[in-house]
């Protein structure tokens, strides 16, 4: 009887352990999905609100002038790089990029993590 009672708590303890192993699985999966659903968020948020800036400086025409700020990190923790090319705003990070539209190739200047100053001068957009 004692051997039979031992033999069951192993089994039981046994499929305990199978069980919170699988929980475990597919609760670390998840919360990497979610974690990486976040920073696309984020850097998404980060490209299309330069993008706005660009497109708000073009359609406001000439003499237009302020500054805006871009996060120094995705989720403060991520570094990341901006790059403007062929009408699209680009965020990449470790792992993925991300892009929005703007209206005009004539950009100059570079953008900056941080402050940054955007004005319309004749037409043509200069940060920085």
């Amino acid at each position: 009887m004692l051997l039979q009672a031992s033999l069951e708590f192993f089994v039981l303890v046994s499929l305990l352990i199978i069980i919170l192993t699988v929980v475990m699985y597919f609760s670390s999966s998840y919360y990497y999905q979610f974690n990486q659903l976040q920073i696309y968020s984020e850097a998404s948020e980060i490209s299309q609100s330069i993008a706005s800036e660009i497109n708000l400086a073009l359609k406001a025409g000439d003499g237009y002038s302020r500054i805006f700020y871009i996060p120094e990190k995705i989720l403060n923790a991520i570094d990341f790089e901006i790059n403007i090319t062929n009408y699209r705003v680009y965020v990449y990070w470790n792992g993925g990029s991300t892009q929005s539209v703007v209206y005009t190739k004539n950009i100059n200047g570079a953008l900056k993590k941080r402050e940054n100053w955007i004005r319309n001068v004749n037409g043509e957009i200069y940060v920085n």
